[in-house]
């Protein structure tokens, strides 16, 4: 499955931060939104790139640091589930 992301990238808290589109290839459906971003993390390395910096923890729903703003809602579309 591919799928298309848009990444709000900023560099501090300084800077002028934009969205930037990433395609996403070879991900499953039964991956997390953190692991398809460890997919494109580990692209973006491979090809010199800035990786996305995300929090994350436990990946396992418990802490919640990995709560992210998914589609403009907080943890995406599915009530009471983290990233």
């Amino acid at each position: 499955m591919n799928l298309t992301l848009k990444v709000w990238r900023q560099k501090n808290a300084d800077s002028k931060g934009s969205f930037v589109t990433y395609e996403v290839k070879d991900i499953s459906s039964e991956m997390s939104f953190l692991e398809m971003f460890d997919v494109l993390n580990e692209r973006l390395v491979s090809e010199g790139k800035e990786p996305i910096a995300f929090d994350h923890d436990c990946r396992e729903g418990i802490c919640g640091t990995c709560a992210m703003y998914i589609n403009g809602r907080p943890h995406g579309p599915w009530h009471a589930t983290t990233t």
